[in-house]
């Protein structure tokens, strides 16, 4: 490479990837001052810039700036958004406290991170807060009241959670033909695990990690009260349906071709994909205004989900979406659950080594709940 290209590129890497972070501050503070964006002290000269521009950049502020026990990656985005939690912290702590003269907006707010905040009280209630849930799932007496509890569990953990993707994935996006209006959208969805790929390469780390995970789906049925036996038979139905619907699933390079998530249809049109789901009485539940068109982003995925409805006995559909609320509420549970949920998926599968404390678990979910 020409030297004076070398270090053009140099010099915008240290605009664009090597701007400096602000200082950690205190909860509720400010957070300026911020160092220049120009930092010298984030290069490493001791590396050649045209065999790696990267280290040669940024290679000083990666030795100045590790991997927090508490994150799976780090960057100076990432110390910008630790700032700001204590930031959102100092506020969310005071609009916890009692005061007359709180807006409804700010007792809202506060009463809501002040609840997160209460262990003890989440410690007492166990299962309790998902209950309901579990209770509805207990009285599913047929395939056809899947529907109507589909509709209500993606509803439910919508609100709350980070993702609502419970049998697959459904909601509303911008319409892939026309960038003026939004449309309906089915995908794929329903895995445990982050991706297709995992259920599905045989590599030896997928295997390991698809073990690791049986163990953990059973060990959140025995969290549940299930006995060990009863636990390790309902972690293999799980395994094994999940694993079907991964199969089924589009993989990340076919998701790169946008032709290939475009099959545009209408409800009677998905009927007949899948019509051992009933699609109206699904978008009635959850009161979805008139609309001609949607868009069924992965048709062999829904195609997949009719054929396990048809074939799946009553009994493994109310294991899987008993484990599935389980499995998603775990962060807001008692600290067995949260344990648990932490030691898999941010742990073993990210990296972590330490849980993050309360207060920023609690910051986070106030901060994703009420936007």
């Amino acid at each position: 490479m020409n030297k004076t290209v070398c270090c053009c590129i140099v010099v915008l890497s240290f605009w664009f990837g090597c701007a400096a972070s602000a200082q950690n501050s205190p909860p509720g503070q400010a957070v300026l001052p911020y160092s220049p964006s120009l930092d010298l002290t984030s290069m490493d000269k001791s590396v050649d810039p045209c065999v790696d521009l990267y280290h040669y950049s940024c290679g000083g502020w990666q030795k100045k700036n590790p991997i927090p026990p508490d994150q799976t990656s780090w960057s100076v985005y990432g110390k910008l958004h630790e700032d700001n939690l204590n930031f959102l912290r100092g506020m969310l702590e005071q609009a916890a406290q009692p005061n007359p003269q709180r807006s409804a907006v700010t007792q809202k707010t506060g009463d809501f991170y002040g609840a997160c905040m209460d262990e003890a009280t989440a410690e007492k209630r166990g299962l309790s807060p998902i209950q309901p849930e579990l209770d509805a799932i207990a009285q599913v007496r047929s395939v056809k009241d899947l529907t109507p509890l589909a509709a209500h569990l993606q509803f439910t953990y919508r609100q709350y959670s980070y993702t609502s993707s419970i049998l697959f994935d459904a909601g509303s996006v911008q319409d892939p033909d026309n960038s003026e209006q939004v449309i309906a959208n089915v995908d794929q969805g329903g895995l445990g695990m982050p991706d297709r790929d995992y259920y599905t390469k045989d590599d030896a780390k997928s295997k390991e990690t698809r073990e690791r995970y049986l163990q953990h789906v059973q060990k959140v049925f025995e969290l549940t009260g299930d006995n060990p036996d009863a636990a390790k038979k309902n972690a293999e139905t799980v395994m094994r349906m999940e694993t079907a619907l991964a199969k089924a699933s589009q993989t990340r390079v076919e998701r790169r071709d946008p032709h290939k998530l475009v099959h545009k249809m209408k409800i009677a049109d998905l009927a007949q994909l899948a019509p051992s789901f009933d699609w109206p009485a699904y978008y009635r539940e959850l009161q979805y205004p008139q609309f001609g068109v949607l868009n069924v982003t992965a048709p062999e995925f829904i195609k997949q989900v009719n054929a396990m409805l048809s074939s799946e006995p009553l009994e493994n559909w109310k294991t899987y979406f008993r484990f599935h609320v389980v499995d998603t509420s775990a962060p807001y549970l008692s600290s067995k659950f949260v344990e648990e949920n932490f030691e898999f998926y941010r742990k073993y599968l990210r990296g972590a080594k330490e849980m993050q404390p309360r207060w920023k678990r609690c910051v986070q979910y106030t901060d994703h709940s009420l936007a």
